[in-house]
């Protein structure tokens, strides 16, 4: 299956390749290329054999970067999907058919050719759904692609990408894709984002997305393999007790309420059932006392019922204690509460050191206990927002967990929460930075940007000496990559728009992209502005400690060369974006953010954008590249001049010419009937380019 993925690989590079050099002999005229709808079947060139830019300019035979940059400028420009699509087809769609044989690319592109021809719309739904058939991604047996569907021991047969893909989808447009990081950075980043979102909505939130993953679970066969086990863990048997004792099937035994396989709808329902009644447990003392009785009943394990006492200072299997246990929790958690935040300390004489948790049942810390924390927790969850939540959290255990930071290495709260009551939501997300950082340095002190260098083993050194600045602390090598991830699966959201990944959902999600007016330009445009949604905010941070993270970065060169380098990035960033200096970039980016979520608004999203890709069409903006790019060949130590590299790998003679034929080939569209209306900021690249990629994508996850 490898070599065949590779396979998959190498015709889809050289026949992308090849297509290329179709569009630098069609006729231009005032920026307009006549296009005939219409493919030669039986023309079809064979590439020879050459090593890339062996002739200046040349990927591969016959195909210049000066090719490359003529499509671009069609694709930057077209009409429609449709109008791409025929490109592709007339331009390789022979190569291709007659490499894959069948006449499959053919199929395709006919009915594509033909619309364009006579103006008519058309589908790619039943060619997409084919092609992941014939592909060898599905199985024979039930036309499925195994890339959407998960086996394992505990969840069989249950579709768990298409059902926990809404969850996702429904978390990036909540919060957008910074939280997945998976660190420090992501949770301070969800925290500041949500600072302003009251609590109880945000728990309302969680309930929403939390039914599709559960709803999985119940379709699973988790519960009825542990009913069928003669003799189930205790884990097992509290996990049904709970799914029985929140759900609202009290009439049946626990496991023959699951001893049926629930349809979709009926784990839905099931599911928010359960996740409802795990809030009304909070607030109905009657749907408290079943939970607890269900508990009892099943649980016989004298350990869970020692912990649970332990914790809650309540006998389990007492009934009225079990009543009692209920009121309290109704009255910590009731509209009603009349509790007043006190700030907790250790009573007098007594250190952490003599304190034992077994010794008095419901005392979590001495003199504190459990009483006090769902009193807390109540007044936590009626707050009119998060931010007074955690000022709440702050008012009761400030000084208690300051008094203990220096004893027990546990990070000072104190920047956190006067950051929290002065509402310096920037300083809050520094501070939170910091903590966080601090109570896990010993574990990122040997592994952060260590990447960077072991890479290369001239970078083997010992930086022990070195501190990593707590704006670094957060990152490394699988942050970075689950943080590009979560951008990637945002980008793919917003450009599809789906509701769940399924073959079947995919394919209509393409179809109805391939239906609507885009171009290379929109896709272009969004993936840029998806990017800087996330950048700038971390490139707020860069500014904000830019002289830390220089002297580190710095005092980590081996070879001195770092200061040059550091100098001729910044010019090529500066150049791209248009600013004289760095001052003047970092207090626009510092503009672009929002003081209260710190993330970027969308007027500098767009600024940002337009700035970005003005090099498309403008010489003076694509010239001021030439500068940088010689300066830093120089400081690389290139034995070649830049005029030499330059000519090498473009083709072009002077950056002066480049820029503009680059102007003029992203000014130009095709000529014709397409039946497509023009539009000026919408995307898109070649459907059959996609489904390539997919379909090799998934040889290589398989």
């Amino acid at each position: 299956m490898g070599s065949l993925a590779l396979m998959h690989v190498v015709v889809f590079l050289i026949v992308f390749c090849h297509s290329l050099s179709v569009y630098a002999i069609l006729p231009s005229k005032d920026g307009c290329v006549p296009v005939e709808w219409a493919a030669d079947w039986n023309d079809f060139a064979v590439i020879n054999n050459r090593y890339p830019f062996e002739k200046p300019g040349e990927i591969v035979d016959g195909v210049a970067v000066r090719d490359l940059i003529q499509l671009a400028g069609l694709a930057w420009n077209a009409r429609s999907w449709r109008e791409i699509t025929g490109l592709f087809c007339i331009s390789y769609g022979p190569l291709v058919n007659g490499l894959v044989g069948d006449n499959n690319i053919r199929r395709v592109c006919d009915p594509i050719l033909s619309s364009l021809r006579k103006n008519e719309n058309s589908s790619i739904y039943n060619e997409c759904i084919r092609a992941s058939i014939d592909s060898g991604a599905s199985g024979a047996s039930d036309d499925r692609l195994n890339l959407f569907y998960s086996y394992n021991d505990d969840i069989n047969n249950i579709q768990t990408v298409p059902n926990l893909s809404p969850t996702a989808f429904e978390l990036l447009e909540w919060v957008g894709p910074s939280p997945f990081s998976f660190d420090i950075y992501g949770a301070c980043s969800a925290l500041r984002i949500l600072l302003s979102t009251p609590v109880a909505d945000i728990l309302d939130k969680v309930q929403d997305i939390s039914v599709h993953p559960l709803a999985v679970v119940l379709r699973s066969d988790i519960f009825w393999r542990i009913c069928r086990n003669p003799n189930p863990t205790d884990d097992e048997i509290l996990a049904l007790a709970i799914v029985n004792g929140l759900s609202d099937r009290t009439d049946l035994p626990l496991c023959q309420s699951v001893s049926t396989r629930p349809t979709p709808e009926e784990s839905e329902d099931r599911a928010t059932a359960i996740i409802n009644n795990a809030e009304v447990v909070l607030t109905d003392t009657s749907t408290c006392q079943k939970l607890l009785t269900e508990l009892n009943d099943n649980i016989r394990d004298d350990y869970f019922h020692d912990i649970f006492n332990m914790i809650t200072g309540t006998t389990l299997r007492l009934t009225q204690d079990r009543e009692e246990l209920c009121t309290d929790i109704y009255i910590a958690f009731s509209s009603d509460s009349r509790y007043i935040p006190t700030a907790y300390s250790l009573p007098r004489g007594i250190t952490l050191d003599q304190f034992r948790f077994w010794d008095t049942p419901g005392e979590l810390l001495p003199g504190f206990y459990f009483g006090e924390a769902l009193d807390i927790a109540g007044a936590f969850l009626r707050a009119d927002s998060l931010e007074n939540g955690m000022i709440l959290l702050c008012d009761v255990f400030e000084e208690f967990i300051s008094d203990q930071s220096a004893e027990y290495n546990i990070p000072s709260i104190t920047n956190m929460c006067a950051s929290l009551r002065a509402r310096r939501f920037d300083q809050l997300e520094e501070a939170c930075l910091g903590f966080l950082s601090n109570a896990t340095l010993n574990s990122h002190q040997d592994y952060n940007y260590q990447y960077w260098y072991n890479s290369f083993d001239r970078f083997q050194y010992d930086y022990q000496d070195v501190p990593v600045p707590d704006s670094l602390a957060s990152f490394s090598t699988s942050t970075v990559i689950y943080y590009l991830e979560a951008i990637g699966v945002e980008f793919y959201r917003r450009l599809l728009h789906p509701t769940r990944i399924s073959p079947e959902d995919t394919c209509g999600d393409l179809d109805n992209y391939f239906r609507s007016n885009n171009n290379l330009q929109s896709f272009t445009r969004l993936a840029v502005d998806v990017a800087l949604e996330e950048v700038i905010p971390i490139a707020h941070g860069i500014c904000e400690n830019y002289r830390e993270i220089y002297d580190y970065f710095r005092m980590r060169d081996c070879c001195g060369t770092f200061p040059a380098v550091e100098r001729d990035v910044q010019s090529f960033i500066l150049a791209h974006f248009g600013f004289a200096s760095r001052e003047e970039l970092c207090r626009s980016i510092a503009d672009g953010i929002e003081p209260r979520s710190g993330r970027a608004t969308d007027e500098a999203v767009l600024r940002f954008q337009k700035e970005a890709l003005r090099f498309l069409t403008n010489e003076q903006r694509c010239l001021a590249f030439d500068l940088p790019f010689r300066r830093l060949l120089r400081e690389t130590g290139s034995r070649r001049s830049a005029d030499e590299v330059f000519s090498t790998y473009t083709g072009y003679n002077s950056a002066e010419e480049a820029c503009k034929e680059l102007r003029q080939f992203f000014a130009s569209k095709t000529c014709g009937p397409t039946g497509g209306a023009m539009l000026g900021s919408r995307t898109y690249m070649p459907v059959l380019v996609i489904i390539q990629a997919v379909l090799t994508t998934m040889f290589f996850v398989r």
